[in-house]
């Protein structure tokens, strides 16, 4: 009896998580990594490296419609990442963040429109 209650309760939350559309994990993810975003500077970009593990995992399970996006922003975070404490390396990355900015903001009004989650703002 109580093994036909464990494999139920397995079955029952197997189910559960397979009912789970691809956008809703996306979703999900999303809310995690909005809160491990609230301290990147835009202007520091070692802080990048911050949110590179999620943001590559986000950059996979996105819709189409930002996927290039992420792609953007995890791309900067490997190269901040590579450039560790590099100040001429850093300062060379910081003129890109203008199209890390833009790539972010299209991710953070996809995020509101379709998640209904708000992830920090660039600024």
């Amino acid at each position: 009896m109580r093994t036909a209650l464990l494999t139920a309760t397995l079955i029952a939350g197997a189910t559960a998580l397979t009912a789970c559309t691809e956008e809703q994990a996306y979703c999900v993810d999303l809310a995690g990594y909005a809160a491990s975003a609230a301290d990147v500077d835009p202007q520091n970009p070692a802080d990048y490296t911050k949110i590179l593990g999620d943001a590559k995992k986000l950059q996979e399970s996105a819709p189409a419609e930002v996927k290039d996006d992420w792609g953007t922003v995890v791309s900067f975070a490997e190269q901040a990442q590579k450039a560790g404490t590099d100040r001429v390396e850093l300062a060379r990355l910081s003129k890109q963040t203008g199209a890390v900015t833009s790539a972010y903001k299209s991710i953070a009004t996809h995020a509101k429109d379709s998640c209904k989650v708000d992830v920090p703002a660039l600024t």
